[in-house]
């Protein structure tokens, strides 16, 4: 039997009961001695059992209800320290507020959110290495350690932010439904431990109404989990008083922004990455139809040290190999199969047989749909939509460089008047929402990327593909630098400056 969360809004106080309930269950019974630990978890399981025998009435689920612990961790310890022998980490477990500074034209609620076993999960299908793995009988979704390769693609892909990285063992852990708890037909600790009957957990029913919360968005994974809305003052249906702008304007900067997950300074191996095989790719093309000669060793070194590069920022670089274990729905995993049937083509070509065409025409094809599969990677980070073009996304990179190292005019004219119109647009986009435009950064990117080079191509060739190949490399930075992954923090935010503006 699948089961799901239930979550009343307008009974959570956001006490955090859940939070210490699951720190507890699964962090802080553990010890450096196994033997104390084991007798510890039997001690606790039969205590629990004696107590819950007394525990009067039964929720709908059937599931008996269990007494909170009697003791709790420290707030240290809770939020970043660990005790002796205690396992570090993140909390699986959060709960966010909208409206923490109780604005009186705003209802004010809190959500318990943790990883929602979804039937169609994005962490599944988006993890290259497939840790992931779903039990069809209780709809629990678990990501098994000593497959993970620390990657956190999952951790991207997921808009609820149930998968966490801990950084200390390298891998990804998440909400695990305590499937103990209900083989033993108890409740999820979380459950179990909310003091007010905020949190439920029932048996799921494909007929239940699942609600659009602000902060848990509608996705198209159907989560196992049903909300009970606000009785009244629930945004967005009602609209509210307007204030003044300037009070506006003071509470929304106030708010919260969530830490980003993807940062220049903590992705700079991938900008490197994604800019020699946007690059090579378009060399190798040119090569092949009468462009500049490809200098062999060059080219291959520049290959493996990418691929390496690429491998730089896992948290087990020696899982690398299991990059390519989801090809059926990962693009991370056609990336590096691709990337690496691009390199293996090519070397072959060029150093063993290059009198077999059609080799290095399947290296090429290679090539470009590697390029591709980089930016459907990144698809889940865009901040202006899901099917929004960049100026700085790789495969159009490909062409504009191939039309210049190929001798192609019209193809690097034209691509060049995509990129200038997509890079004016996002700048007169953030422009209009107040965000910072970058002014000097951005003259830098249109006369290194478009200015230089056709000033420069009559003249000296190879140095207008260097310059064109900076101002791409620049405008990959700024790329890096505002994708921004969903996660409830960031849409509770969003919604409250809406309704503040």
């Amino acid at each position: 039997m699948a089961f799901q969360f239930v979550f009343d809004l307008n009974r959570c106080t956001g006490c955090q009961a859940c939070v210490v309930g699951c720190w507890m269950e699964h962090r802080a019974r553990n010890s450096e001695d196994p033997g104390n630990e084991m007798e510890n978890h039997r001690g606790h399981r039969e205590r629990e059992r004696e107590s819950t025998e007394k525990a009067p009435g039964e929720p709908a689920c059937g599931i008996p209800l269990c007494p909170p612990y009697s003791s709790a961790p420290s707030v240290v310890q809770l939020f970043g320290g660990v005790g002796p022998g205690q396992k570090s980490g993140p909390n699986w477990r959060q709960v966010h507020t909208f409206n923490a500074f109780h604005h009186p034209n705003l209802p004010c609620f809190h959500l318990s959110l943790a990883c929602h076993h979804c039937e169609d999960p994005a962490c599944l299908h988006n993890c290259p290495a497939n840790a992931y793995t779903k039990d069809p009988a209780t709809g629990a979704v678990a990501v098994h350690a000593e497959r993970c390769m620390g990657c956190r693609y999952c951790t991207w892909a997921c808009p609820h932010d149930a998968p966490k990285f801990d950084a200390t063992l390298g891998t990804i852990e998440k909400c695990t439904f305590c499937p103990e708890r209900i083989a033993q037909g108890l409740e999820p600790a979380c459950v179990a431990r909310c003091p007010v009957g905020a949190l439920g957990f029932e048996a799921r029913n494909e007929g239940d109404k699942h609600h659009d919360i602000p902060g848990f968005p509608s996705s198209g994974m159907d989560p196992s989990i049903r909300f009970v809305p606000l009785r009244r003052n629930a945004p967005p249906e009602l609209g509210f008083a307007p204030e003044p702008r300037a009070m506006a304007g003071f509470l929304g900067q106030l708010l919260q922004v969530s830490e980003a997950k993807i940062t220049l300074q903590g992705e700079w191996t991938l900008v490197l990455f994604t800019t020699v095989m946007t690059v090579l790719s378009a060399w190798f093309i040119a090569s092949l139809i009468g462009g500049p000669a490809l200098p062999v060793w060059l080219f291959l070194g520049l290959g493996l040290g990418a691929m390496l590069l690429s491998a730089w920022h896992l948290g087990h670089r020696e899982r690398a190999w299991r990059a390519i274990l989801n090809l059926r729905t990962s693009w991370l995993s056609r990336e590096i199969f691709l990337t690496g049937a691009f390199l293996g083509f090519s070397g072959l070509y060029l150093v063993y047989l290059p009198w077999v065409k059609s080799l290095a025409w399947a290296a090429a094809f290679a090539g470009f749909l590697g390029l591709l599969a980089i930016d459907r990677i990144y698809r889940v980070a865009l901040k202006r939509g899901r099917r929004s073009l960049h100026s700085g996304q790789t495969l159009l990179n490909g062409h504009y460089l191939l039309g210049l190292l190929g001798g192609l005019p019209l193809l690097a004219f034209g691509t060049a008047a995509l990129k200038i119109a997509l890079y004016v647009h996002r700048k007169h986009h953030f422009a209009r929402k107040g965000r910072p435009i970058r002014p000097i950064l951005s003259i830098l990117r249109l006369s290194l990327g478009f200015i230089s080079p056709f000033l420069l191509m009559s003249w000296n060739p190879m140095l207008a593909v260097l310059s064109a190949v900076l101002g791409d490399f620049v405008d990959r930075c700024e790329f890096y630098d505002e994708l921004e992954v969903p996660s409830p923090a960031l849409e509770l935010s969003s919604v409250m400056r809406a309704r503040l503006e």
